[in-house]
């Protein structure tokens, strides 16, 4: 479906709140549907898990701009990765203009003091989604099931400043490589593998924290391939740049 048909045969949502210009989709709103689209043209994730792109379809479903469908259609965009099914359905803005318009209306309006508080927010829910998702990838690599990031959770608590993200990639890089040290000499041993990760992310997370001139830092060639709403947040709603990577989420950067 081209961005044109997308664009005509958008229907009527009455189950939607009436936005009649991307102001006024907030700066989350606005944020989460850059990343949809810049996902959609570069065939990128639009975050980093599964479950916290389906969160940005759910908030944009709600405002009315897109609808999240249960199942694909022959009109549907696919989210990369993902495979999540949506459609484009605010005809207030048409698709071919909304990239441009989006990162216009955040470069400008989104480096100020009104969406601080929300950047902040997101920049530690994103911290916490690439986490898992690195996590996730550590693990595949090593061949141990998902089972194990239960042991991660207890440590993603809500609002934690004190890591950056490249602290986390490493502590998480060195603990599943501990783990799988375990597996060589008690293979089939789970427990002690759970008892492993739980116990050496944090001590792990804290020789990054001591570590000089971020020695224990893992920049960006670490991880996973980066996500469509990490590069929004920390490239055109604000000039975090590096420091999304580098630094604990903290008001001051924003």
């Amino acid at each position: 479906m081209n961005d044109v048909q997308a664009f005509s045969a958008v229907a009527a949502r009455p189950d939607a709140p009436l936005i009649v210009n991307i102001a006024h989709l907030g700066g989350r709103g606005a944020l989460y549907l850059l990343a949809l689209v810049q996902g959609h043209q570069l065939r990128q994730r639009v975050a980093p898990t599964q479950e916290a792109t389906a969160a940005v379809l759910s908030v944009l479903h709600a405002l009315g701009v897109v609808r999240a469908e249960h199942h694909p259609t022959p009109a549907s965009y696919l989210t990369f990765g993902d495979k999540l099914p949506w459609s484009y359905t605010w005809p207030h803005v048409p698709f071919d203009e909304l990239k441009n318009r989006l990162v216009d209306h955040l470069s400008s309006a989104g480096r100020g003091t009104l969406y601080a508080d929300t950047w902040l927010s997101l920049w530690q829910e994103l911290i916490s989604a690439e986490v898992v998702a690195y996590v996730q990838h550590q693990l595949r690599l090593h061949q141990f099931g998902d089972i194990f990031l239960a042991e991660l959770m207890p440590l993603l608590v809500p609002n934690e400043s004190h890591y950056s993200l490249g602290h986390w990639r490493y502590a998480c890089w060195a603990s599943v490589r501990s783990m799988a040290s375990v597996a060589l000499q008690h293979p089939g041993n789970e427990e002690l593998l759970k008892y492993t990760l739980r116990n050496e992310l944090p001590r792990r997370l804290q020789a990054a924290l001591e570590s000089p001139d971020g020695k224990l830092c893992f920049s960006p060639p670490y991880s996973v391939p980066t996500c469509a709403l990490s590069t929004a947040l920390s490239s055109v709603a604000t000039n975090l740049g590096d420091s999304y990577w580098k630094s604990p989420p903290t008001l001051r950067l924003l």
